[in-house]
């Protein structure tokens, strides 16, 4: 493709020639034809020198974000001509590199070692090669598109969680220390509450009962262990933020973090986008399969979570859904699915602190507030995030 300088360079060799041809000078002819055919010279070398030119990448199979990525960049010249000025673009794992070989000898290969400082979540089956060239004068480019295979698994980030389950909220008869799951209540005693559909008639308390006029039951903390089914939610109108500092890359984050927590603990965990794709995915994921789905998992939903749908095929599970402040979600509470699951842990991203754009798609403080007193009446656990900065924090109430 011939430059803004080829329209220069031949204006000055038209100039040129009509100087030789006023003053006569024979010398002046020759160097204005010369300068009028090295454009036509430039296209015919750069589009040459492009040709029989590879490009390979070499990287490891997988990386997790955050982490820095080598690759090894080979760019080999078959042909018995050197080549010159050689620029080379590559966009691979959400990045792009830029590299320049001012010569390129007689079969020779040049081997480039490059490194990315932050890869973006993914799998990429390879690399897109913009090979290109200006030589000798610049006066015209050529280009020629490659593709590198280099498959590329990028896990999302997370956090190294030294603690396990804590203990819950007060009231929410929720505390776990165990990996051993039991059905016993233990000793501690922590209230009176109302009567809900599946307690056992054996733990009313008729006093209370009597006096108040509505069935009541004492609460005990149960010492059970968490089988946690993490849901993340995918819906895009609940993305907000960019890039890694989004409420979904958050969300994410906070996902793989929990469950690599399970996996090094050796514990069963399911995950999915709703409680129906978790059940499909099942109970027996390993720490590979957890975070190989993390990873290309994307905020591409065109409707918010389903949480109408009350079942999970595990009676003794603990759904953990993370979730946006969307406004979607503002009676959540009211959900078959949270009606069913009492003891879920709910983790919402407060959406409006994560940029300024649309604020109105999400609940308001007093909502937000409302929604989390609502919560904790029906026993669900609840944590609010309120920036990428907060997650390690957070972590530790988990």
């Amino acid at each position: 493709m011939p430059t803004r300088k080829t329209l220069f360079w031949l204006i000055g060799a038209s100039c040129l020639y009509l100087i030789a041809w006023n003053v006569g000078s024979g010398w002046l002819y020759i160097l204005a034809l010369l300068l009028a055919a090295l454009p036509i010279a430039s296209i015919i070398i750069s589009r040459v020198n492009i040709s029989r030119v590879t490009v390979e990448l070499r990287a490891p199979a997988s990386v997790s974000s955050g982490e820095d990525l080598p690759v090894s960049v080979e760019i080999s010249n078959a042909s018995l001509l050197p080549r010159f000025f050689l620029d080379i673009d590559i966009k691979y794992a959400g990045s792009k590199l830029k590299l320049f070989l001012p010569a390129l000898g007689s079969r020779e290969s040049r081997l480039v070692e490059i490194g990315i400082d932050d890869p973006r979540r993914g799998f990429f089956p390879g690399a897109d090669v913009r090979l290109s060239s200006a030589a000798p004068a610049g006066l015209a480019r050529r280009r020629r598109r490659l593709k590198a295979e280099a498959p590329l698994l990028v896990f999302p980030h997370w956090h190294k969680l030294a603690s396990d389950w804590v203990t819950g909220q007060k009231n929410s008869g929720y505390m776990v220390s165990s990996a051993i799951p039991t059905r016993n209540t233990a000793s501690d005693y922590l209230g009176v509450r109302d009567y809900r559909s599946g307690d056992s008639p054996r733990s009313i308390h008729w006093r209370t009962a009597a006096r108040t006029g509505s069935l009541a039951v004492i609460e005990y903390a149960r010492q059970t262990a968490i089988t946690p089914v993490f849901l993340v939610d995918t819906f895009a109108d609940g993305e907000q933020g960019e890039g890694t500092l989004s409420t979904f890359e958050t969300a994410v984050t906070i996902a793989a973090s929990l469950a690599q927590r399970e996996s090094s603990n050796n514990r069963r965990s399911a995950i999915g986008f709703s409680p129906t794709d978790a059940a499909i995915r099942g109970l027996e994921n390993s720490s590979l399969e957890a975070m190989r789905w993390l990873a290309e998992v994307q905020a591409d939903s065109k409707k918010p979570m389903d949480l109408s749908l009350g079942s999970l095929p595990w009676p003794e599970v603990t759904p953990v859904l993370l979730l946006t402040s969307h406004g979607a979600y503002a009676d959540m509470d009211r959900s078959q699915f949270l009606q069913a699951f009492p003891y879920s842990i709910v983790i919402m991203l407060d959406g409006s602190r994560f940029g300024d754009s649309r604020r109105s798609r999400f609940m308001n403080a007093s909502s937000i507030e409302k929604l989390t007193g609502r919560l904790e009446t029906i026993g669900v656990r609840f944590l609010l995030v309120t920036g990428p900065d907060e997650v390690p924090f957070c972590l530790t109430d988990l």
